[in-house]
C-alpha cells in the first residue's frame, strides 16, 4: 500500500526540510519513496507544497499526489490548508497549525483573510487535529522547531520506525539545533497523542 503526505504552507516555515527528514526516515527504513515539491513565491512568503509517497512492499512510480488522494496533510499555515484541502481523501486526517500568516494580498488590503478557515476544514469532513506547535517551539526557544514539531505529531500515524525518524533527523538537521528539534520531535508526539485521545 502506497501512503501519501501532503505537507502545505508558506516560505519559510521549514516545509521542505521537513519533508526531507520524512523521506529520508523512509528511505533509511528500506521502504520505496518519491518526494516532490512546488516551492512558488516561497522567499516572499508564498505557497509550498511538498508530496512525499512511500510504501514498504510495492514500487512508488510517481511523485505526484492524484487530487483527493493524500491520506495525511500537515499544514503548516490554516488558509494553506483550506487551499489544498481538496487533494486529500474524503477521510484523511489534516494535522494543522491555527496560527495565520498573512499573504501579501491580504497585508495589501486586496482581499480579506477568511476567518472561518477551521470551521470551512472541519466542514469538508477530514479529520482535522489542531496541533499548537509554533506556541511549544517558541517555549523551547527555537521557533524555528515548530516543522519538528509537526513531524513528531505526524509519526503517530506513520507506521516507520523510531529510530529511522532520530536518524533521519541528524542527518538532515544543524547540528546546533539538533537536541532542540528532538525535544520538539517528542513533544510533537505528546500532543499528537494528547489530541486523538481528546476526540
Amino acid at each position: 500500500m502506497i501512503t501519501s503526505v501532503l505537507l502545505t504552507g508558506v516560505g519559510g516555515q521549514g516545509i521542505i526540510t521537513a519533508s526531507s527528514v520524512l523521506a529520508e526516515a523512509c528511505r533509511l527504513a528500506g521502504w520505496n519513496l518519491k518526494k516532490s515539491e512546488v516551492h512558488g513565491m516561497s522567499q516572499r512568503g508564498g505557497s509550498v507544497m511538498s508530496f512525499v509517497r512511500f510504501s514498504r512492499d510495492e514500487p512508488v512510480r510517481s511523485p505526484l499526489i492524484p487530487e483527493g488522494a493524500a491520506d495525511l496533510m500537515l499544514a503548516f499555515e490554516p488558509l494553506e490548508a483550506l487551499r489544498q484541502i481538496k487533494q486529500t481523501r474524503g477521510d484523511a486526517r489534516a494535522l494543522l497549525e491555527d496560527s495565520r500568516i498573512r499573504p501579501i494580498t491580504v497585508s495589501t488590503g486586496a482581499y480579506a483573510y477568511p476567518e472561518d478557515c477551521l470551521e470551512r476544514l472541519t466542514d469538508s469532513g477530514r479529520e482535522i487535529t489542531l496541533i499548537p506547535a509554533y506556541a511549544r517551539a517558541r517555549e523551547l526557544g527555537e521557533p524555528r522547531a515548530a516543522n519538528t514539531v509537526m513531524l513528531g505529531a505526524a509519526s503517530t500515524l506513520l507506521d516507520l520506525p523510531p529510530e529511522a525518524w532520530e536518524q533521519a533527523l541528524r542527518a538532515g538537521l544543524k547540528p546546533k539545533t539538533l537536541e532542540v528539534n528532538l525535544t520538539a520531535f517528542e513533544i510533537g508526539k505528546e500532543l499528537a497523542r494528547e489530541a486523538m485521545e481528546g476526540t
